[in-house]
């Protein structure tokens, strides 16, 4: 069985006990080490595996580690198994960095009356409330059946508020924002078991932390995941996601290569990715489902969605950036209401596919 980890302390013991060696890149706000932990050969292009910069994903996360030492490959496998330290804590941990200390926050009504009590409230509406704790914005967000994924509603209100009221959000301008997950029925995050993190810029650009990977400020952890990679170079790049707008659904991101031979590959392993899905027995994503997404990606065979970052109107996330900057690049979407061993099943098989195809490259 997969395991779930539910603090970093316990992620770290296990990725230090499957790792060859393991690097510290810097520090999150909570002083949490940002590490990657180094597996696999010796032999260069390198490959890139790392996941929950949306800390509600879980399972790349566990998916992440596995691959430390799981993947049999004579490349060097790095492997950065979390961004988000603090998100990954959980909701009551992030509320401590503006409390002080860490509070009883097991229930949406106990979140909710922090907020409320000891925080100044910038924003209220149905089932949103929005304020400002010491340095941090804080978010209450329930979860509702015309609303499966309070985040992305979250972000997409925030957005809009901005756009008509700016000076609502003002005090949080520069500051990062912790919002409840309400996955309720989802294994590994559930309603508070981790906090979704967002960040609003100096100029008042409101992304995740999955953004920033191709602009000149960012926060620490796109800034330290970049670094590494330009001194790693990798040839094969994973980042490893999941939706909980796919239930229990999968699609590969893909993307587009800037010349014909990494184009080649990329294509060849999305195919190899594919086919060992679909032998599993899992539910391929349709065109439609990947297409209610968002008009920047184009489909081809069922089950790969090619992302194009410029449509989309946003900073790069992080397999944007590599793919344009370093070679073949992957992202994953499992469907959240799928079990948690079977999501971490599909992200090891998205990698292990791949990675038989980068051997057959550099044979």
């Amino acid at each position: 069985m997969a395991q779930v980890y539910w603090t970093y302390d316990e992620l770290l013991a296990d990725v230090r006990r499957r790792a060859r060696s393991v690097e510290v890149l810097g520090h999150t706000v909570d002083g949490s080490p940002l590490i990657v932990a180094r597996g696999g050969g010796d032999r260069l292009p390198a490959i890139f595996v790392t996941a929950g910069s949306h800390s509600t994903e879980q399972a790349g996360v566990s998916a992440a580690v596995q691959s430390i030492d799981e993947v049999e490959t004579e490349h060097q496998v790095y492997v950065i198994p979390t961004r988000d330290p603090v998100g990954f804590q959980g909701f009551a941990h992030a509320l401590s960095l503006g409390l002080g200390e860490t509070p009883a926050a097991t229930s949406f009504a106990q979140v909710e009356a922090i907020l409320r009590d000891q925080g100044e409230v910038l924003f209220e509406e149905e089932d949103l409330l929005l304020s400002l704790i010491g340095d941090y914005g804080y978010a209450s967000a329930r979860p509702a059946p015309e609303r499966r994924c309070p985040q992305y509603h979250f972000y997409t209100r925030l957005q809009r508020l901005y756009a008509e009221e700016p000076a609502r959000l003002a005090p949080l301008q520069g500051r990062r924002v912790y919002m409840t997950p309400g996955q309720t029925g989802v294994e590994g995050t559930g309603d508070l078991g981790r906090a979704y993190t967002l960040i609003i810029s100096q100029t008042g650009e409101i992304l995740h932390i999955n953004r920033f990977h191709d602009t000149p400020w960012s926060p620490v952890e796109p800034r330290v995941t970049r670094d590494l990679m330009a001194r790693i170079r990798p040839g094969l790049s994973f980042d490893l996601h999941e939706s909980q707008l796919m239930d229990d659904r999968y699609f590969l991101s893909a993307r587009r290569q800037p010349d014909a031979d990494n184009e080649l590959w990329e294509q060849k392993a999305a195919r190899a990715i594919i086919g060992g899905i679909t032998d599993s027995g899992a539910t391929l994503a349709t065109e439609e489902d990947v297409m209610s997404l968002g008009p920047w990606f184009d489909t081809s065979e069922a089950g790969v969605a090619w992302l194009d970052a410029t449509r989309r109107g946003e900073g790069f996330n992080l397999m944007d950036f590599a793919s344009r900057t370093y070679g073949m690049a992957f992202g994953t979407e499992m469907g959240m209401y799928g079990t948690f061993d079977g999501r971490v099943d599909l992200a090891m098989i998205t990698v292990r596919k791949a990675v038989e195809v980068f051997g057959e490259r550099y044979r």
